[in-house]
């Protein structure tokens, strides 16, 4: 809509400069005749001094209009400069071409049109009552007959200055209103009567530019009701429009002024804060949560909570994140986080790799592969971030000493660095692998081992890396080794993998509830899994979702 708007703009700043520019070739032209008058008697270098003064000065005006036609920010001041020359040139050139008996009054209109169009009504009138007064005045001054026909000829004229600044004016006003309730239908959503996602996409567009141009913070937020589809499941479609008004004038009246808030999609919102720190940005989502949960909305206690809430999830522009899409992406990933939490809270981005006090120099050197797999294969970047967040609620549920925590951490972010290597094709596959393909996909630990094998410093998370698709009862690859013989923590990297995967959502496979994903790797202990390691990262998630 920005870009129509624009649009518009643009073509309307070419009308007013075309009427400008008439403005000024009509009133030039006695202004031309009065000057470059030639006699039998004079040459060229006669003429008055004041023709070459008086091409000069329009051609400046010319320019200046020029500089400023694509000024989008054209002060008061500049703009009343702008009016003042142009009577002055229409001033001259009546008063050069006869003053009161002049026949060039009516170059008036050019302005009249002009200003009314581009300022308005109250302006347009304005400008038809001083050009009304000064010729009016010349009529009266310069007038010595009893019965001035000249004065009462420019009345009617001046009438017509007048009448025709109303007009265009109440046309211009109610064109303008018009275009802003087209403008706010387009930009909001019918059943909330919030920012729709369109607006949304373009509204964070134009705050991450502004963010970056003004070295301003920038937050986003997204909130998502817990148990939606149930509730629709049990009352129906038109009980749960009703919920979604009644969460959007709630969200209304917890966001600040300058807030934008929008429909995301379903029953996902979104707010964006600008100029907003990220401890400003979870104060209000808590705010916004909390108020959600004190809210009585009908048929509450049916849910599987008792009542009905939302989880929020609460992202920053910064950090490595330096586009809308990557924002959008980190606050999802926050809500998705919240989710896995039991719903009901909310959960803050935050990356292993964004903390930069848990970062070398050598993993750092690591992250534009990270991103060429994140622009390939966006699945493959969340599924790592998720798999890191496991192993990081493991580590602390058994208390890992803080260096093999890190070589833990270290590895999860790391293991499908070789997947650089396999065809996009095969990464964003929706149906069963070919042999061929299958085989391509396997050689990814290997190959993600050797790229961190030559880098300094990460020499100890090569075997974590390399065995994370072993199976505890030697079936797996690439070695087929088993039990004991398989790294530890490579075991538990195993395990927060295929969790991973179990409880995401893939187009080829049923997502499993983290109860079923518990129940799999159950029954996989011993043939898949370390069986006790299987046991405590059980643990370590159930008490994480309590």
């Amino acid at each position: 809509m920005k870009s129509i708007k624009n649009a518009r703009q643009t073509q309307l700043n070419v009308m007013f400069f075309t009427l400008k520019i008439l403005a000024l070739f009509f009133s030039s032209a006695p202004l031309f005749q009065h000057f470059f008058k030639v006699t039998p008697n004079s040459n060229l270098g006669n003429i008055n001094i004041m023709a070459f003064i008086l091409t000069l000065t329009i051609f400046s005006i010319i320019t200046f209009m020029w500089i400023i036609m694509d000024n989008n920010k054209r002060i008061k001041l500049t703009l009343i400069v702008e009016i003042i020359i142009f009577f002055a040139v229409c001033f001259a050139s009546i008063m050069f071409s006869g003053a009161h008996e002049s026949y060039y009054k009516f170059i008036f209109i050019f302005i009249v049109v002009s200003y009314t169009i581009e300022i308005g009504m109250k302006a347009g009138i304005i400008v038809a009552i001083a050009a009304s007064t000064i010729l009016l005045s010349l009529d009266l001054i310069m007038y010595n007959s009893s019965i001035n026909t000249f004065f009462q000829t420019d009345i009617a004229l001046c009438s017509m200055f007048v009448v025709i600044a109303w007009i265009l004016g109440s046309y211009v006003k109610i064109a303008n209103e018009h275009i802003e309730q087209l403008t706010g239908f387009a930009n909001l959503d019918g059943l909330t009567n919030i920012y729709n996602h369109r607006y949304f996409q373009e509204s964070l567009r134009v705050k991450c530019n502004d963010s970056l141009k003004e070295d301003k913070p920038l937050s986003l937020i997204l909130l998502d009701i817990d148990y939606f589809k149930i509730y629709n499941d049990i009352f129906g479609h038109q009980k749960g429009d009703s919920v979604l008004k009644q969460l959007a004038r709630l969200l209304k009246q917890n966001v600040r002024k300058d807030d934008i808030l929008c429909r995301y999609g379903g029953e996902e919102f979104a707010v964006i804060l600008y100029d907003t720190q990220k401890e400003q940005s979870i104060e209000l989502g808590e705010k916004i949560r909390k108020s959600v949960e004190e809210y009585h909305f009908e048929g509450q206690e049916l849910l599987p909570s008792g009542s009905l809430t939302i989880s929020v999830g609460v992202a920053c522009f910064n950090g490595g994140c330096d586009n809308p899409v990557e924002l959008i992406n980190r606050a999802d990933a926050a809500l998705y986080r919240a989710k896995f939490f039991r719903r009901n809270r909310v959960e803050q981005y935050v990356s292993v790799f964004d903390n930069s006090s848990c970062l070398d120099s050598s993993l750092t050197s690591l992250k534009s592969l990270i991103n060429v797999i994140h622009s390939r294969d966006s699945y493959t970047y969340n599924h790592v971030e998720r798999v890191v967040w496991y192993c990081q609620l493991y580590a602390d549920f058994v208390k890992l000493p803080e260096d093999e925590k890190t070589k833990l951490v270290y590895g999860a972010y790391l293991h499908d660095l070789g997947k650089i290597n396999v065809s996009k094709d095969i990464l964003i596959s929706t149906g069963k692998l070919s042999e061929k393909e299958w085989a391509e996909m396997k050689k990814h630990p290997a190959d993600s081992a050797e790229m961190i094998k030559r880098i300094d410093g990460l020499e100890n998370i090569v075997e974590i890396v390399l065995h994370h698709h072993e199976r505890y009862d030697g079936k797996g690859y690439p070695s087929g080794i088993k039990g004991e013989e398989i790294n530890p923590l490579a075991r538990v990297l195993t395990i927060a993998d295929s969790f991973d995967a179990m409880t995401s959502s893939r187009p080829y496979q049923r997502t499993k509830t983290y109860e079923e994903a518990f129940a799999e790797i159950r029954n996989c202990k011993e043939t898949h899994f370390d069986p006790e390691k299987a046991e405590n990262f059980i643990e370590a998630i159930s008490i994480s979702l309590k």
